[in-house]
């Protein structure tokens, strides 16, 4: 129950940074000056697109003068996303609605968590069920309003082998997604790239703007690294000439 509730705090917090060189990403030295990744808390075992995006936000911060870009979520294997989940089902009302009798879509947390995942276009095709399910098990174990976890360790356990039975919930539990939080980073300057990559049609993804949640964060779901993308990469910034306009 204490690793649960850590979990939730460093969702919140974002954690200290470090920094991670990623696999075979040396190839691309002396095209920017520091190709070392910065992230917080994140497990950085991504499928190779995913790499490579990661890499080129890194890269394209340095060209625009930028920030470094922080990672606060990557893959996330299912205990590390029960807590999240939880979380936010509790902060809108999961248990407090339970208190008065209300489950399902009269509950305002089940509603949120059901309705968050159920128009979630990069995750699960069926995580709008295994949301409901979940949300079920909650309320059928969840902890009384004075406790201070949510729902008890069994009810988290049986949450993350649902998850897991299910082939996760998110692109996250593949590799395939990552998430750059605006407590550890600018906001702005996370949006500015994103349009930037966009722009210039580096990189087949789907960007969800989730920061009206209590983590505020982007969230890149990473589909493939595009041929301008490629050579994004392979480019010296210092052969990369950009508008005014792009800065």
């Amino acid at each position: 129950m204490k690793l649960l509730l850590e979990n939730w705090r460093k969702y919140l917090t974002e954690g200290p940074v470090e920094k991670y060189r990623i696999p075979g990403s040396d190839k691309y030295s002396g095209n920017w000056n520091d190709i070392d990744v910065a992230y917080k808390d994140s497990d950085l075992n991504f499928e190779e697109p995913t790499e490579d995006f990661v890499l080129i936000l890194d890269k394209l911060a340095e060209l625009l003068n930028l920030s470094e870009p922080i990672i606060t979520s990557g893959l996330r294997l299912p205990k590390r996303q029960v807590g999240p989940m939880v979380y936010l089902w509790d902060k809108n009302g999961g248990r407090e609605d339970l208190a008065k009798h209300l489950k399902g879509e009269s509950n305002r947390g089940s509603k949120y968590i059901i309705d968050l995942y159920a128009n979630c276009a990069s995750c699960n095709k069926t995580a709008g069920a295994i949301a409901t399910a979940l949300v079920g098990m909650w309320e059928e174990g969840a902890n009384p309003l004075e406790n201070p976890h949510a729902i008890p360790s069994d009810v988290f356990d049986a949450s993350a082998d649902y998850i897991g039975a299910q082939g996760g919930i998110s692109a996250h539990q593949h590799g395939e997604a990552v998430d750059y939080g605006i407590v550890s980073n600018s906001d702005e300057e996370i949006n500015q790239m994103l349009e930037y990559i966009k722009g210039n049609d580096l990189v087949n993804m789907e960007v969800i703007d989730e920061r009206g949640i209590a983590a505020a964060h982007w969230h890149i779901s990473v589909y493939g690294v595009n041929n301008n993308g490629k050579k994004f990469l392979e480019t010296p910034n210092e052969q990369i000439h950009i508008s005014r306009s792009a800065e």
